[in-house]
């Protein structure tokens, strides 16, 4: 079952609502806390952000700028980069999809290691690693991990279970309910030494000791050594082309899953809105009814005033697609860009079948990608002057 807490953050309302509660009560205790995962969501010093920006049902540029209106930078920097993150990881990705698409043809050649004592164990939580079999069943019972312990997972998965890391960043994006495909894909990636080469993240029985507040130590049960995995991928790098926005000529709008924002949706006089949860992605139940009460919740919180219809589709449908451009003699359709993943993969596929789609960006995305193609340090040094720029400072 999803805790209601979690369940608070799949409407716009209700994430803002907690966005409030963490600017007053927890975000100047972030820097200092922020890596504790007591296994109470009350007491971890998080925002508890995570699954509405994943979709966009509250964007980091919101969190941002509430944050901002209320903290000066240098006292909520802290928080402001680990926002940007996120955004850094979506533009790395942007840099380098083939990274993503790699990805995903290796999850389906290795579904044979499913049936592997190894991987059924570490799945079912019977590894006999207490800290680990305790976040595994965390993972699915409430679509939720601390970002300290998704680090211990992923490398115990790794470097001491010895099982490939796409299939273990497949479960993760199965189960989280704010599972990000650049986040999670590059994230995995990071801990097995492959997104800064030679560079490995490898856990150790102190540090979770000291971290998870004396709950676990898993002494004498962590590999301490990494595991090389050889690498011969070449992603070439993508240059970014953010085409110019002419929102006064959009006839038809569609959203979908990956962006919820009610903020900044332009008026039309056809406004297209995904049904469901896309069916061609695995997901947990926990995580496809939380998808879709989200957007329930969209078309509940819309203001219908500014569109002459509005039509719930199923993205999967080409046929009805194609109907709706031959009958209202549409040029194309109009979307905010989903950034690579899933959405992304099918509006590809619809594209292929001579649907044409125009993207629409954010400008917090047109302001960080571009700086996103490198180590995110390098991109650390522009974030002060870009959220000047927006004046969110």
């Amino acid at each position: 079952m999803i805790k209601k807490k979690d369940q608070n953050l799949d409407s716009h309302y209700r994430a803002k609502k907690r966005l409030i509660y963490f600017t007053e009560n927890i975000v100047q205790k972030y820097a200092q806390k922020r890596n504790f995962d007591f296994h109470n969501k009350e007491k971890n010093c998080v925002s508890g952000l995570s699954a509405a920006i994943a979709h966009r049902i509250i964007a980091e540029w919101d969190v941002a700028r509430h944050v901002l209106s209320f903290h000066p930078y240098i006292k909520v920097e802290k928080f402001i980069q680990e926002i940007c993150w996120r955004t850094y990881w979506k533009g790395y990705l942007e840099h380098y999809p083939s990274i993503w698409l790699r990805y995903k043809d290796n999850v389906e050649k290795m579904q044979d290691h499913k049936t592997h004592l190894n991987f059924k164990n570490a799945d079912s939580g019977k590894t006999g690693i207490e800290c680990f079999d305790f976040w595994m069943s965390e993972l699915k019972n409430n679509g939720y991990l601390h970002n300290h312990s998704r680090m211990w997972f992923a490398s115990i998965w790794i470097h001491t279970l010895d099982l490939p890391w796409q299939l273990g960043a497949d479960i993760f994006m199965q189960h989280l309910l704010d599972g990000d495909p650049a986040s999670n894909t590059l994230s995995w990636r990071w801990v097995a030494g492959l997104h800064t080469k030679g560079k490995t993240y490898l856990a150790n029985a102190e540090n979770i000791k000291k971290f998870t507040d004396g709950a676990f130590y898993p002494a004498n049960q962590l590999s301490k050594t990494p595991k090389f995995i050889f690498d011969d991928e070449n992603h070439s790098l993508k240059e970014l082309k953010f085409k110019q926005d002419c929102t006064k000529e959009i006839q038809c709008l569609l959203v979908h899953e990956s962006d919820l924002l009610l903020e900044g949706t332009p008026e039309c006089d056809l406004l297209l809105i995904q049904k469901r949860p896309l069916q061609t992605t695995s997901r947990s139940e926990i995580v496809r009814t939380f998808i879709s009460n989200a957007l329930e919740n969209y078309q509940n919180e819309l203001s219908k005033n500014h569109y002459k219809e509005i039509i719930v589709v199923d993205l999967e449908n080409i046929a009805f697609f194609k109907k709706i451009i031959r009958d209202r003699n549409l040029m194309s359709i109009h979307t905010f860009y989903p950034s690579v993943g899933p959405v992304y993969d099918q509006i590809q596929t619809m594209s292929s079948h001579k649907i044409q789609f125009n993207f629409l960006y954010r400008k917090w995305d047109k302001e960080f990608w571009p700086h996103s193609s490198k180590g995110f340090f390098k991109m650390k040094h522009k974030i002060h002057p870009i959220l000047k720029k927006l004046n969110y400072t």
